[in-house]
Order: structure tokens, then sequence, then C-alpha cells
């Protein structure tokens, strides 16, 4: 590879790549597609908003007077996240403390005074710490241009940007899970240069740090962390046929370090809510999500490996091509295994083959590291009944390694010699795909200025959108030469600064607006503007970004419990949804509001509904409207 790469990539690139501009560089790039819409966008979806409320609790827990406690939500301290009343213990508390931690710092210990960024804060740095940790692990592994390029590819992909964007645990996983994977990868490497006495390198350091991401793991997200570890020992171990430097790993300091880093934790949740009850919640998250698909997450098998085109571009040009080839060199060809069986026999062969495959290891080490981490921690994640995109995110920095390698060695010349129809078809597959990227921007972006109205605005806007669509269409036209010469390396730096716009334009612009708690964004302005954020307020719009915007005191309602809210006390007032026959008594049969209630405010909302606040109107006398009980 070191001498091959030269014809496609500069040599002189080695040292910078492995030196500290390039992790500086890398830092940078992170920070041009994190930092947008960090601070502008409202929580994301359901998950984001459990979080943060769960650490405000948390941090209110804290920090407030025992005067202002609230013995229902926070009576869990530090051990026990909650969500108002409701106990969240489907995640550990990793997370929770780390975003503690932030808003405490940047509040200064003022619950009152947080925003949503502030609990987004360890994501961002976890999605940089991992995009720093695959840089590294990528050098020691192979070439240092293939490190970093992986590593950026691994920066700029879609899902590992949006959920650098979301104060959830994703990215923290992810971290944990390349630092856990670069401590066993140190360990087995040491273990093996001193088999074949080329070195004699200690591994205690490596093992502990190995166990400690392991640990950190199961704080982060549960049982996935130490998944994957095991898959991919076991990987190394039945495709090299040795097993004694498992022992390197240290065992019994392993138990340990978890024991150290877990056990408290665990101890204290046991005592609150009792050992059977957390039983029953690790089963439901580990073995009822592997059987059943849990709140409508279901996918068939290959579910994660069509959407890897899409969640891992533009790296996913050469992300199967990447696989396939680190696959062939490190195992034997099926050919030759075919000729030895047929002049040997099957057992025979079985024999042979092993010791190939180990001797192949020895040479191609870290083409082998990242297959077992890879394929069959990916193989169990397609099998599982529950599915959402970002299960396999904690794969993608083996894949990333795997693919700058393919691209560095991948010359055109190479290229027209080696790539079948099929792999033609992938890269205009994956042409197509950052083609409609930019059309679909630039349709956000249009859109988003064509609604702020005339004036000054949009006319800087209109030619803002002009520059720089010129701008990036003709970034776009140059990755598609690059990509009919088969310069790959060089189309997929087009496609990334390409990505790094588009990014940028739609963090800023767009996603605000459109983004699931844009939503609620309105509604709590629609607050402000009647007067009444303060307020008792029962809703029937039951998104978690409604809780965490009106910090836990919104009661969620169903229909037939508006009236009886509303006739509780006369300071109630109530969130329906619009244009439907009987909400509740509180709108007649035609979907206006019913005789008894007061319009405070409207609220456009997602598909084209419209939510009201209303309350009683007590100036109509005690009668109870249509629908209505006392």
């Amino acid at each position: 590879m070191r001498m091959g790469d030269r014809r496609i990539m500069p040599g002189n690139l080695r040292r910078w790549a492995c030196g500290p501009l390039g992790g500086l560089a890398l830092v940078v790039l992170c920070l041009a597609v994190y930092v947008p819409g960090l601070f502008t966008i409202a929580p994301i979806d359901r998950d984001e908003a459990r979080f943060a409320q769960a650490s405000r609790q948390m941090f209110e827990a804290a920090t407030f007077p025992k005067d202002r406690l609230d013995p229902v939500f926070h009576d869990g301290g530090w051990a026990i996240p909650k969500v108002q009343d409701r106990p969240r213990l489907n995640k550990p508390p990793l997370i929770y403390w780390l975003q503690v931690a932030s808003a405490w710092v940047f509040t200064g210990g003022d619950p009152l005074r947080d925003a949503i960024w502030m609990y987004r804060v360890p994501s961002v740095l976890s999605a940089i710490f991992a995009v720093l940790l695959t840089w590294r692990l990528g050098c020691s592994m192979m070439d240092p241009r293939a490190g970093w390029l992986g590593a950026a590819l691994l920066a700029i992909c879609p899902v590992v940007v949006f959920d650098a964007h979301q104060a959830r645990a994703d990215q923290l996983l992810l971290a944990m899970v390349v630092g856990m994977q670069w401590g066993l990868w140190e360990v087995w490497k040491r273990r093996r240069e001193r088999e074949t006495k080329r070195r004699s390198g200690g591994t205690l350091k490596w093992s502990v740090v190995f166990w400690i991401g392991i640990g950190l793991s199961v704080l982060a997200k549960g049982p996935i962390g130490p998944m994957i570890a095991l898959l991919t020992v076991l990987g190394i171990c039945l495709a090299t046929r040795r097993w004694r430097w498992v022992w390197s790993l240290r065992p019994l300091i392993g138990v340990v370090v978890l024991l150290a880093c877990v056990g408290p934790w665990v101890w204290m949740v046991g005592q609150h809510i009792g050992w059977s009850r957390y039983l029953d919640i690790v089963y439901d998250e580990t073995i009822g999500r592997s059987i059943v698909a849990k709140e409508g997450h279901w996918g068939p098998p290959g579910y994660h490996t069509l959407l890897l085109a899409v969640l891992f571009w533009p790296g996913s040009v050469m992300a199967m091509q990447g696989v396939v080839r680190a696959w062939r060199r490190v195992f034997k060809p099926r050919d030759v295994q075919r000729a030895e069986e047929a002049r040997r026999g099957v057992f025979a062969t079985i024999t042979g083959v092993g010791r190939s495959l180990r001797g192949a290891a020895v040479g191609r080490a870290g083409e082998l590291f990242c297959l077992a981490w890879i394929l069959p921690a990916w193989i169990v994640f397609e099998i599982v009944g529950t599915k959402l995109p970002h299960y396999t995110v904690p794969m993608y920095p083996g894949i990333a390694i795997l693919s700058a390698r393919a691209l560095l060695q991948l010359s055109p010349q190479r290229a027209k010699a080696t790539l079948s129809k099929l792999d033609g078809f992938g890269l205009n597959a994956w042409g197509v795909i950052g083609t409609c990227f930019w059309l679909a921007i630039l349709a956000a972006v249009c859109i988003r200025f064509a609604t702020t109205g005339g004036g000054a605005v949009a006319s800087i806007g209109t030619l803002l959108i002009a520059v720089g669509t010129t701008c990036l269409l003709a970034v776009l036209m140059r990755a598609w030469r690059h990509l009919r010469a088969l310069e790959l390396w060089q189309a997929t730096f087009a496609m990334g600064a390409l990505a790094i716009a588009l990014w940028v334009a739609f963090l800023t612009s767009f996603a605000p607006l459109v983004l699931p708690g844009a939503t609620t964004r309105r509604m709590l302005a629609a607050l402000d503007t009647a007067g009444v954020q303060d307020r008792p307020l029962g809703s029937e719009y039951h998104e978690d970004s409604m809780i965490y915007g009106t910090r836990g005191r919104v009661t969620r309602l169903n229909r037939d419990q508006l009236v009886a809210w509303l006739d509780g006390s006369p300071d109630r007032i109530a969130i329906v949804r619009g244009g439907v026959t009987s909400s509740g008594g509180v709108l007649d049969d035609s979907g206006d509001l019913a005789k008894g209630y007061r319009l405070l405010g409207t609220v456009k909302g997602s598909f084209v509904v419209d939510w009201q606040i209303v309350e009683r109107d007590r100036s109509a006398g005690d009668a109870h409207p249509q629908g209505g009980q006392p």
C-alpha cells in the first residue's frame, strides 16, 4: 500500500496525516458540521426530549433547596433518571451525568437558565472524541493517510452529524466503543508481535483501557459494547485459531474494573425500585428487543446494509468494496480451497485452510481486526427484531477505515481492471445519492427563504441561494467527472466538500422549521404571546418535547379527559386538536369551538394540523357545554 498510494495521493501527506495538524484539521471539520443548528434546533425527537428532561430533573434534584424539591419529580436523585413521575431506567446514567455536568457549567449551577443546546454538548464532544480515536486507531492499523481519511469520512456522514445534534447516548456509545476497540487492538497486536519476536511490548495499560471502555459503554447504553467486544474477540480467535492471547486481556482485572464502573449504580437502582423490577427492565431492553420489534421499530434482514449507502455517504463510495477487498486479502480464495479439497480431502483442507488463515492474519492484522469488528455484530443487528438506523453506528469506524484504505489503494488503472459492472452500478448510485441530497437541500433552502416574505431579507436570501447553488453545482459536476474517470478519492473529496456545505445550509436554515420539535416551539411561543405560560396546562398534543418545553408541568390528556380537566380549576388551559369533530366536548361537531370555551391562540402544526389553546369561559355561567361533564 505504501508505495502504491503515492500515485493516488501524495506520499508527503503521511507525516501530516498522523501529526498534530491532522488532528486539528479533524477537529475543525467536526465543528464545521456539528455546531450549525446546535443552538437553534428545537428538541428533534421524543428520545432527545426524554433525555434532556430526565437530566434537567436530576440537575434540579442536585441544586434546588429542599423546600423547592418535588417529592415526585426529584426523588430519584443522581441514581434514578425520571421524566416527570416516570423512572427512565431503560438507558443507563452516564449520559445523564454528563448532560447535568454540561448544564451545570454553562448555567453556573442554576437549572432555570438551561437550554437544550447545553444538553447536546456531550454528544458533540463524544462525536469529536470518536473521530479522533478512529484517526489514531486507523494510523496504528494502516497507513496514516487511511486513518485520517477514514476519520474524516466518519465525521461528516449523515448519521453521525444528525446524532451529534441530539442530546442522546448514541455518540457517547460510539466514542466508548472506539476507545474499547483501540485497547483490544493494541493488546492483540502487541501479543502477536511478541510471538513473532519482532517486539516485546507490555499489554497491561491497553488491557485496562479495554476494560474501562467496556465499563463506560455499559453505563452509556447497556450491553451493546460488551457484545461487540466479545464478537470481535471470537472472530479473531476463530480466524487465527489462536486463543491463548485472550489471557493478555487480563479477565480478572476486567471483572474488577466492570464492578467498579457499573456495580455502584446497579446496587442503588436495585435498592430503590426492587431487584425484580430492575431485572424485568434489563430483560425487556435486551432479550425483548431482540425477539420482538419495540415501539414499531421493525425492519427486514438487510435493513442496515441498504441504509449504509445513505447514512455513511459520502464514505459509502467504497464501503462494500473495502470490506470485500479486506476479506479477499485476509482469507484464502475459494478456488484454492476447492483445489486443496479435491487433492487432499475435506478434513485435511479444513486444517490447511485454518493454518493459511492464521498466516494471513499475521500479515494483514488491521484488516482482519476490522472484519471481526464489523461482520459478526452487523449480522446480529440484521437478525434482531428491533431496528433503528443508528443501531449499527458503533461499527462505522471500522467500515470507515477499510473504505479509506480501499480508496487509497485503487488507482484509476486498477479500478478499470478490477471493478465489475455491479461495482459500476454502485458507484453511479452513490453519485445519484449525492445529487439527490443537493436537490433536496436546494429545495428546502428555497422554501425557507420563500416563506420569509419580501423586502431586503428575501432579496439577500435569493442572491445567496443563486451564488451558493452555482458553486455547489460546480462542485457536484466536478465530482461526477472524477467519478467517470474512476478517480475515486478525488470524487470523494469533492462530494465531502458538497456534504459539508449542504449540512450547514440545512441545519441553519431549514431544520429549525421542519423537524418535529418546531411545532412545540410554536406552541410555547403562542403560550407566551397569550400570557398564560405559567398556568396549569393540559394537552392533547402528546410529544415529549412539550414536557421538556414546559419544564415538566404539562399533563397529557385524552379527548374524553379535556372537559373534566378544564372544569377542575378556573386557571387551567388546554391544547386541543382543531378541525376535528368533538374533542371531548371542547369542539362541536363541525370542529369549531363549543359554547362555553374561549380561544387563546392557534398553532399550525405538522401535516396541516391546527392546535388550539383554550380555556373555560367563566363569563358564560356555570352551564357545561355540549358533551361536558360537571
